[in-house]
């Protein structure tokens, strides 16, 4: 029965596995455990931020591309010399993206295009910044890849591939906000030189969709698959029963899971989290907790201690405060554009400034929304929540 277990959860409704892991079975661990330290949980959260994608994510890109390349190179005139890779819009897809293709296609002649561009104060000056960016790339090889007849043919020649890991960039939605999406969408369809891999969110894919039917120039997609717990149990797993270091100190933090119940465990939080990397990865921090024991009677890390052990608790999601509708929408907004500056926030909702600070101000405190220099984001491990309250308020979203 207890094979069986991991089976069983994947069967059960995500609501049901919610109450399962915040009811009364899951009470003792939170009341016997104490919350990691921030110092702690800084130098976790870096180690996290330093794994490479997990590796089904960099199967179904690499496999995927070369597919579809493959596909390209043998029929160009017939086969699309696109890819579309669709992920979560709090996953950092972008970064997916390159580390899975960054020393794949070595017999490519690769290029990645606005990687770190960021929007310029003037939102509408993005479509002049990709005509910049694009041309000179495009204008490369002016060679159109040869109908294969041989494997000679198709040995000797070496593709060209553009690669933009995020289109989210690329584009405000605003007025004359999607200029430079639809000039992208043009220049592929038009360059019969090159191959194009383009990454995207779910929301963003939805919303060009609606404004300029993106989808009908830039095929096939490729939807990333959802994490399973085993796939996440792998991701993870080599930050589990090891020692990591705290920066500021000699002290070292052990991780260990609970053998009975981890096919449990990671199950649950896959379903969780929707599958989403990133959401789980919060998730998976939030539950980890120290022995009380381990602590002063202040509830502090004695001076001296040079080692802890960490435990994994059952993991559930962050409660969401009842939100306003301006909330709703401003948290849309940043959901379909990954992260914004505070001022193209209003720029895209059509508000003032002033208006939205003090509700973005309450968002921050209570850490829905996070802050990275000027760019403000959702905190991956609300995306759950905010999923299905922005769905069953009719909000146009994508993919879970």
């Amino acid at each position: 029965m207890a094979n069986q277990l991991p089976r069983l959860v994947q069967l059960l409704p995500k609501w049901l596995v919610e109450r399962w892991f915040t009811s009364s079975a899951g009470a003792e661990t939170q009341d016997h455990g104490a919350a990691v330290p921030p110092k702690i949980m800084s130098a976790l959260t870096q180690q996290v931020n330093a794994l490479p994608p997990p590796l089904l994510y960099e199967k179904a890109i690499q496999q995927t591309v070369r597919e579809a390349l493959k596909a390209w190179q043998t029929s160009p005139e017939t086969a699309s010399n696109c890819l579309v890779i669709l992920g979560s819009p709090v996953d950092a897809l972008a970064q997916i993206v390159e580390d899975s293709l960054q020393d794949y296609l070595l017999d490519c002649d690769v290029n990645f295009v606005l990687s770190n561009y960021r929007r310029s104060a003037n939102a509408l000056d993005i479509a002049d910044h990709m005509r910049q960016e694009l041309v000179p790339e495009a204008a490369q090889k002016q060679t159109t890849p040869p109908v294969a007849r041989s494997s000679s043919e198709l040995h000797d020649y070496r593709p060209s591939v553009i690669v933009i890991p995020s289109l989210e960039p690329c584009f405000l939605r605003c007025i004359r906000g999607w200029q430079g999406i639809e000039y992208l969408q043009n220049r592929v369809v038009e360059d019969a030189t090159h191959f194009w891999v383009l990454g995207c969110n779910h929301w963003a894919w939805a919303f060009l969709d609606k404004v300029c039917q993106i989808s009908a120039y830039l095929e096939p997609t490729l939807l990333l698959p959802e994490l399973t717990g085993e796939a996440l149990s792998q991701w993870l797993h080599p930050l589990l029963n090891r020692e990591i270091e705290c920066d500021d100190e000699s002290l070292t933090v052990r991780i260990a899971a609970d053998d009975d119940d981890d096919d449990l465990y990671w199950e649950a939080l896959a379903k969780l989290a929707n599958g989403s990397a990133a959401a789980a990865a919060q998730l998976w921090l939030r539950s980890l907790q120290l022995d009380a024991n381990q602590l002063t009677d202040d509830q502090t890390v004695p001076i001296d201690a040079q080692t802890l052990d960490v435990v994994m608790a059952k993991p559930v999601l962050p409660s969401l405060s009842n939100l306003e509708t301006l909330d709703r929408y401003l948290l849309h907004t940043l959901l379909l554009h990954g992260q914004l500056t505070r001022s193209h926030l209003a720029l895209s909702m059509g508000e003032n400034e002033r208006i939205l600070r003090s509700r973005m101000q309450v968002l921050e405190r209570e850490d829905i929304i996070q802050r990275g220099g000027q760019q403000l984001a959702v905190h991956p491990a609300h995306y759950p929540r905010l999923y299905s309250e922005l769905s069953n308020n009719n909000f146009l979203i994508g993919q879970a």
